[in-house]
């Protein structure tokens, strides 16, 4: 992750909620501050930039200034808008955002975070400004614990070392979705290739299968859920990508040189 993203603290500006709200009315705008929507139910379709994807429940967006955020609902969605700046200025240019959606683990206390945001989202005393702003710099810790996982600018500068600008893409691609379950021919054909074609491709530019750098992905996420969590393998399992408890094990294993039971035992404090 970018360094320096987790040591600022937001400043709420203005904050409303909508329940069950069938479309946006603006299906494309942009803001002159950063603000964050935030899911407790329902989706929408976004697009920031050349990043593309589905936010669900529990899941936050961020947009910086400037930027044009489209989006279309998918089901009707109660969410929160939050529009905040920095304590610190962030110049998105020089200090961008992995990506700009966050899907924390914890989802229990995202899901905590954004009732108590509900139940004081008309609420403008004083005390009450001071609480939203609270579960907001919660909410933003979150999202920097998750974006701990995607690969730093450094890794994803060698990462994109290459002329073939599809491949660039393509990285792009599968960091965002490598803990969800996907297929390689899903991006294959994004972008009008064969399978077999896009791996011999993506392996001459980055020396490896694209395969590898999701499993990478997806085991260090995983090794970290062990040591910082309690959940089982089966829950890992979901929030990394695999179908199951048991075939993450096995990958853990061969990856690791141990089971995932013994990972944690031997590494957690």
């Amino acid at each position: 992750m970018v360094t320096n993203l987790w040591d600022r603290s937001l400043q709420l500006i203005s904050h409303a909620y909508w329940e069950r709200k069938e479309q946006f009315v603006l299906h494309k705008d942009s803001y002159p501050i950063w603000v964050m929507f935030a899911v407790e139910s329902g989706s929408f379709k976004y697009q920031i930039g050349n990043e593309q994807g589905l936010a669900k429940p529990n899941e936050l967006v961020f947009c910086p200034p400037g930027c044009t955020f489209e989006r279309k609902a998918l089901s009707p969605i109660s969410l929160h808008y939050v529009g905040f700046d920095f304590d610190k200025a962030l110049i998105p240019e020089e200090n961008p955002l992995p990506m700009f959606k966050a899907q924390p683990t914890d989802k229990n206390r995202v899901a905590s975070s954004l009732s108590y945001l509900r139940m004081l989202h008309l609420a403008v005393d004083p005390r009450s400004q001071l609480r939203k702003q609270l579960m907001m710099n919660d909410l933003w810790q979150l999202a920097c614990s998750e974006w701990d996982l995607v690969p730093n600018q450094d890794e994803l500068t060698a990462l994109t070392h290459t002329d073939d600008e599809q491949m660039k893409w393509s990285v792009k691609w599968l960091v965002e979705k490598a803990h969800t379950p996907f297929s390689i021919r899903e991006l294959s054909d994004l972008v009008g290739l064969s399978p077999a074609q896009f791996s011999r491709r993506f392996k001459k530019a980055f020396r490896m299968n694209p395969s590898e750098l999701v499993r990478t992905l997806r085991i260090r996420k995983a090794a970290k859920l062990l040591l910082n969590s309690d959940l089982t393998l089966d829950q890992i399992a979901e929030q990394c990508g695999y179908d199951n408890g048991f075939y993450l094990s096995r990958v853990f294993t061969r990856y690791m040189n141990m089971n995932p039971s013994e990972y944690r035992h031997q590494n957690q404090v």
